[in-house]
This record gives structure tokens, C-alpha cells and sequence, in this order.
């Protein structure tokens, strides 16, 4: 039957020969009529990617399950078998197949039109297959489409677009970060996420606790930006995994690891503040096992200079220099990985009023800060062989830090000593679309903090259990819950729940959900340590008992919705997202400084206090090697103060960013920032004497920053810059400049620019 419909349709092909029209159709019908299974099978052949995913140990082929396979841009993805097989669509908007998984380098093909009968990928770093090349665009700044959590990779290249010389200049170019100074005595930055201060931001190095504490302020200024190789931030409540501190956000830094790193790698750095920096880092590869790297850096600052003549040194003199050593184990066969490092920081300074640190004796109001700090830690973990995605580790820290600051006739003394410990345990129920990570942790701190007379003592032990699952039915919808216990010898039991949710209904779009609670002990007097540096009087309303200051913990909660979505323009790669989050306390300490401008009170919440967040940003390949970063951000943040409903001070309801970076041929870079702050509110100061008055808010100000940069060979770059171009610069940032001691005195209400333009230029050099 079937071959007389054949024929039958052999035959109809072959009388009306009246156009070319009808004799294509005629063909194409008797084709899928007459071989139904041939030409299904063609169609299967033109959709279809399907191979089988390795790993190499003692020379046998072992299949890797659980590995996500995806195409990049996109939202389309699988994860490969029991035994490493996957079946993957094709699609029209990318030929670029991403191979991830834990543990192993990604590799990123280009799936050409003619394929072998089976894609073969070692994730040892061999790809065999016919018709593939390997490729991998690097970008300055990435994110995934398939995490759960929204995480933004900021890499070395977006790092050196500016004057990164630590991890407090990072984020110049980057829109979700705000980076001020604290005061106009020390030249400390401190940065804000969400309208909040840095302090409710957790900074890890490498997943452990690291810029917390006393270190809350400075502390940022112990990274050198060398020593960093990528940074990745998450807005919101992030993995219980990491701990119940995070509130507006995480920022995770990760340094040069010894396998990785290039043999020598120096820079040298100078301004025309007589800031000059050197960094030289030095890897030794012992064998294919071990390997190691010394990390060096210096800092000087010679001149007291005082560009904006207001009587007082703009930044301090001083010196810096921090010692790490790091060593990295890798045992391919037992599965086992290590490293462990140590890290010495000794930082100097000394500002004030001009002739200061010539004449410390003379009656001048001073400025002076000594800080020795020394850090170890150690991580340790194994995969297992015959379960790849199940695994084990174990993080442990320690710290020992010291500082001893003078504002004038305030003394502060502060000594820290902390202690961390984590175990975590990976693996899947049955299959990886159910995964879990639990475990255990421990955070202990020793506090001693003496300011003049008050002496502020407090030990705080944080043992806690934690449990994080994760669901992912379809590539498309990833579900991340999780929940931690943690028993503080202060506060009693707390416990910290987290949701986070991806969904991709389309192929290019993303949208992520999130919600959890933190909680934190604020470190009061570090946290606002830039206060010291005015005659305001310190007064804590607490109650009598052992809590840490006598007030409460600070306890919020942070919902967020992100929306991410990628296009493509003239043939050119973009990105939009949009992300709204609201941080709501349950308990905040609050620092007042409108009820009075002679003081600074510290009190715990008696209403609300919440802080929304809105921000918009995109990402786009303008013209061929010009990237293009666009961004507007608006906040709402508003507490209840003794005095009424106000909102935060020095802080901008509204930014605008725009940042440009265009790379030739032959490697010179050109990066150019803009930077438009709204109004800023400004603490009440109604009560001071008429000269001594400011005004309600700040004006709107514009930033410039922008650099060249020449590279050679991939070893050798020299790059200037400027910030500031268009020196704009708060004026009168000193209130009583002219007499320092009277009761008025104050540096810390500082909305704008201080210094003026910045010129600075610098070389580096890789061998590898």
C-alpha cells in the first residue's frame, strides 16, 4: 500500500509541469510522504547537539554527572546523565556550547554547522571533536543566566580601568556600589549597596569572613588591588552557606591562587598627592602538586600636602605595607585540595592641621594611627571518585588585630581577636536535581575597645548549624532554600532563613526572587570611627545588661526582584536588567546625628527604618570593541530617629552612571566614567552658631574619572589617569577649621569631593 501511494505520487509530480512552484512542492511532499523516517530523522540530525561529558584519571575515561551544559546568553541548558551523556537544542541565538562544573575549569565551544557523530569533551582541558574550536571571551564584567542567585563577576580588566590600588578604589566603574569618603582628616573610603552603609555588606576573601569588626572602616584598605583576581557581588540576603551576617548584600574577593598566577607580576604605582605604591607578587611552582606565592606591597606617602587650603592636610602621611604568603595543594587522583596562607599588615598614618607632623608638640589638632594586623587561614576539601558531585571541606581563620588612633584629645585603643571555623557537606538526593549543602560553623570574638575613659569589652561565641537545598525540575526554573540555626552567648538562639528563585520563561530572559532575614553585632565606635575626627561627645543610650554596648543586635529583612535581559543589536551582544530590593529592620542601632550636632547617639530602633532600592543598567557593545555601561539608581531610605521620620543622611536619593571603554588593535585602552549625584541630606546643624550652619541638602555634583593605558605583548602595560577632571570639590568641608578645639568642630559631614583633581600613572609587568 505503502508503495503504490508512492507511486501514485511519482506520477503527480510528473503531468503538470506548469510552473517551477508546484514542481517544488510536489517534490517536497513526495519526499515526506514516501520517507517519513528519513526526513524526521534529517530534522533530528539539524536540532539536535548530543555528546558525552569526561574526566581523565590514570589514563581511563571516567563520565562526569551533574555537569551543566548550556549555550551561552541564553537560558537553555541541560546536565549531562549517569553517565555523562547530554541531548541538547539548537538555537538560533548562539553557537557558543559552555560546558560548567564545580571543581573543573568551564570550557566554552563553537558548534559549526558540520558535526562528528558525537561531541567527546575532556574537562581536563582536551576537547576531541571534529569541527570545534575552543573560545572564550573574556568580559570585564559578567554574570550568569542560570545561577539561582543573581552574582555580578567583576574580572582584573574592570579592576584596572581605574586607580584601583585596594579594594575600597574597586568600584569606581561600577553602578551598584557607592564609594565616599568617611571624613575630610583620614582619606578612608567606605562604600554603600542599597543606601546602606559598607558595614551591612558582608566582605569575605575567598568565601571566609575577612572586612568585619574593628577592621569594618579600614579594612578594606588591606586588599591591594594587584593581589586581587575577581570579585564577585550579590545584592540581597545571600547562601546561609556563607553565614547569617549578610544583609544588604556580599561581596566575595578572590586573590591570586599559586596555580594560576603569573611567575613575576609587578606594579608600580604614583599621584601628584606623593602617593606611590609598588606591588610585586612571586609564584613558584614546587611541582605538579604544590605550588606557592609571596605577595609584597608598599605604600608611601611623603608630603603633607593641603590643595584645597583649608588649614588641614588633606591626606595622611604615612606608610603601608602588608606580607602574604600562600600555598595551594591539588591531588587529581584522591580528590583531595588545599591551601593555606598568612598575611601581615602594618599601617601608619598622620594628618591634621598644617605644620603637625613636623611639631606634634605645638598645640596643633593632630591626627595619628597605627595599625599591626596578622591573618592565617586554611581550606581543605575532596571530591569524591566515585560520586563527583558529592563532596567535603572544611575553612578555618584566625586574627590578631591592634589599632591606636588620636583625633585631637580622643584617644581610641582597639584590639580584636577572632576565630572561624566552617565544615560543609555537597550531594544530591538520588539525582542532582535535588541538591543539598549542610553543615556546621563556628564564629568567635574577642573585643577590648578603650576611648578615653570608657573602656568597651565584649566576647561573643556563635556555634551554628546550617541546611541549603536546592531544586532544579528544568533548565529553566531553579528553586534555593535554605535555613541556618546559630545560638550567640548574648542574644540567645536565632535562626536565618533564605529563599532564592530563577525562572526563565523565555530564552533570553531572566527573573530572580529573593528573601531571607540577617543579623549582625554592630561594632559601634570602628563603624563610626570617622566621627572621632570632630568634637561631637559620644553618648549611648543602653540598658543594663550583657549585651555588647548594652543594645540590641541589628535584625532585618530583605526581599529583592531582579530582572535580567539579554539582546542582540546589529549583531552585537547587550544586556538590560532591572532590580528592585527593600531591606525592612526589625531591630537597627540607630546613629543619630540631627538631635544634636555637638553629639553622636546611639540608641536602639523605636519604629521603622527600611531602606528601597531601584536600579537599571545596560550593557552594550556600542561599536565594534566599544562597551557601553549605563545606569540610573534610586534609593528611599528613612528610619525613625527620637526627632521624627527622616532620611539617611549624606546619602543620594538619585545617581546616574555612564561608563565608556574602547580598546584598539593594537591594545591601547581608553575607559571615561560619568557620574551624576543628586542632593544629599544633610545633618541638622540649626543649633550651631550662624558661621557654622550648612544647609538642609547638598547640590548635585558631576564626576569624571578617565584613563589610557598601552599594553605590549600581554607583558608589560603603562597606563594614566585622572580623577576628578572637572575639580569640582565640597567647599568649607571643615566645620571651625580655624579652631579645631571649640565645641563645633566637625570633618565627618562630607557629601562631595574633598580633595580635587587627581593625576596618577603607573606601569605593570608579567612574566610568566
Amino acid at each position: 500500500m505503502l508503495m503504490q501511494n508512492c507511486q501514485n505520487a511519482a506520477h503527480m509530480t510528473m503531468v503538470p509541469k506548469s510552473t517551477k512552484f508546484i514542481m517544488k512542492k510536489t517534490l517536497f511532499l513526495f519526499l515526506l510522504f514516501c520517507f517519513p523516517n528519513v526526513f524526521l530523522i534529517a530534522q533530528v540530525e539539524k536540532t539536535k547537539i548530543n555528546g558525552t561529558v569526561y574526566e581523565i584519571q590514570n589514563e581511563i575515561e571516567i563520565p562526569l554527572i551533574g555537569v551543566n551544559v548550556y549555550w551561552s546568553g541564553t537560558t537553555i541548558g541541560v546536565v549531562t546523565g549517569t553517565d555523562g551523556r547530554f541531548s541538547i537544542e539548537r538555537t538560533k541565538n548562539s553557537n557558543q556550547l559552555v560546558f560548567s562544573y564545580a571543581g573543573y575549569q568551564p570550557d566554552t565551544l563553537i558548534i559549526q554547522n558540520k558535526l562528528a557523530e558525537g561531541i567527546k569533551v575532556v574537562l581536563s582541558g582536551a576537547i576531541e571533536l571534529e569541527g570545534v574550536e575552543i573560545v572564550k571571551r573574556q568580559k570585564t564584567m559578567e554574570f550568569s543566566m542560570i545561577q539561582p542567585i543573581k552574582v555580578e563577576k567583576i574580572g582584573e580588566s574592570e579592576l584596572q580601568k581605574a586607580a584601583c590600588c585596594n579594594l575600597s578604589e574597586s568600584f569606581e566603574t561600577n553602578p551598584s556600589v557607592d564609594v565616599s569618603f568617611t571624613d575630610a582628616i583620614t582619606g578612608t573610603k567606605q562604600i554603600q549597596m542599597l543606601g546602606l552603609a559598607g558595614s551591612y555588606t558582608q566582605i569575605t576573601r575567598e568565601n571566609i569572613p575577612d572586612v568585619r569588626g574593628l577592621s569594618s572602616v579600614f579594612g578594606m584598605e588591606y586588599t591591594p588591588g594587584p593581589w586581587i583576581e575577581s570579585i564577585q557581588l550579590n545584592k540581597g540576603t545571600g547562601s546561609v552557606v556563607n553565614g547569617f551576617e549578610s544583609i544588604a548584600g556580599q561581596i566575595n574577593v578572590e586573590l591570586r591562587k599559586p596555580f594560576d598566577s603569573d611567575r613575576i607580576y609587578f606594579n608600580l604605582f604614583a599621584n601628584q598627592e606623593s602617593r606611590v605604591e609598588a606591588n610585586l607578587n612571586l609564584t613558584q611552582k614546587v611541582n605538579d602538586k604544590f605550588s606557592t606565592t609571596l605577595l609584597l606591597h608598599g605604600r608611601n606617602s611623603s608630603l603633607a600636602m593641603d590643595n584645597n587650603a583649608d588649614g588641614f592636610i588633606d591626606k595622611p602621611i604615612g606608610n603601608q605595607i602588608i606580607v602574604l604568603n600562600r600555598w595551594q595543594f591539588i591531588g587529581t587522583e584522591s580528590g583531595w585540595s588545599s591551601q593555606m596562607g598568612i598575611k601581615a599588615t602594618v599601617n601608619t598614618g598622620v594628618g591634621g592641621e598644617n605644620g603637625f607632623p613636623d611639631s606634634k608638640e605645638s598645640g596643633l589638632w593632630g591626627y595619628e594611627s597605627d595599625t599591626r594586623r596578622l591573618e592565617g587561614w586554611a581550606k581543605a576539601g575532596k571530591i569524591s571518585n566515585s560520586k563527583p558531585y558529592q563532596s567535603f571541606g572544611f575553612q578555618f581563620s584566625g586574627l590578631l588585630h591592634e589599632q591606636e588612633s588620636d583625633f585631637g584629645m580622643k584617644n581610641y585603643v582597639g584590639d580584636q581577636r577572632s576565630f572561624y571555623g566552617n565544615f560543609i557537606f555537597q550531594s544530591a538526593f538520588k539525582t542532582t536535581l535535588h541538591k543539598y549543602r549542610t553543615g556546621a560553623s563556628f564564629q568567635y570574638d574577642d573585643f577590648d575597645e578603650k576611648l578615653d575613659s570608657f573602656n568597651f569589652i565584649r566576647k561573643e561565641m556563635v556555634p551554628g548549624l546550617f541546611f541549603e537545598y536546592t531544586w532544579s525540575p528544568k533548565p529553566n526554573f531553579d528553586l534555593v532554600a535554605g535555613i541556618r540555626g546559630d545560638y550567640h552567648n548574648n542574644y540567645g538562639l536565632f535562626f536565618t532563613p533564605r529563599l532564592h528563585l530563577r525562572y526563565a520563561p523565555f530564552e533570553k530572559t531572566v527573573i530572580r526572587l529573593s528573601a531571607g532575614s540577617g543579623q549582625r553585632t554592630p561594632s559601634i565606635l570602628a563603624e563610626n570611627i570617622s566621627v572621632l575626627a570632630s568634637a561631637r561627645v559620644l553618648t549611648i543610650q543602653s540598658e543594663a545588661n550583657s549585651r555588647p554596648y548594652g543594645l540590641n543586635a541589628e535584625k532585618a529583612w530583605n526581599f529583592g526582584a531582579n530582572l535580567t535581559q539579554k539582546f542582540k543589536l546589529d549583531y552585537r551582544d547587550g544586556a538590560v536588567s532591572f532590580d528592585f530590593y527593600q531591606t525592612r529592620f526589625v531591630n537597627q542601632v540607630v546613629v543619630d546625628l540631627d538631635e544634636n550636632p555637638q553629639q553622636i547617639n546611639f540608641y536602639n530602633l523605636n519604629g521603622e527604618s527600611y531602606s528601597t532600592s531601584f536600579q537599571t543598567q545596560i550593557d552594550y557593545e556600542l561599536i565594534r570593541r566599544l562597551d557601553v555601561r549605563l545606569a540610573y539608581r534610586w534609593y528611599d531610605v528613612k528610619t525613625q530617629y527620637r526627632t521624627g521620620v527622616l532620611s539617611k543622611p549624606l546619602v543620594s536619593a538619585n545617581r546616574a552612571f555612564l561608563n565608556l571603554a574602547y580598546e584598539t588593535m593594537k591594545k591601547w585602552k581608553f575607559d571615561y566614567t560619568l557620574q551624576w549625584f543628586g542632593p544629599k541630606r544633610i545633618p541638622n546643624t540649626e543649633s550651631n552658631p550662624i558661621q557654622y550652619r550648612l544647609p538642609d541638602y547638598s547640590p548635585q555634583f558631576l564626576l569624571m574619572n578617565t584613563q589610557v593605558s598601552k599594553t605590549w605583548r600581554g607583558k608589560f602595560d603603562i597606563y594614566v589617569g585622572a580623577e576628578n577632571l572637572l575639580d569640582y570639590k565640597q567647599n568649607d568641608p571643615i566645620i571651625s577649621r580655624e579652631d579645631p578645639f571649640s565645641p563645633y568642630f566637625d570633618s565627618s559631614l562630607i557629601w562631595g569631593p574633598v580633595f580635587g583633581r587627581m593625576i596618577y600613572g603607573g606601569l605593570r609587568l608579567k612574566i610568566k
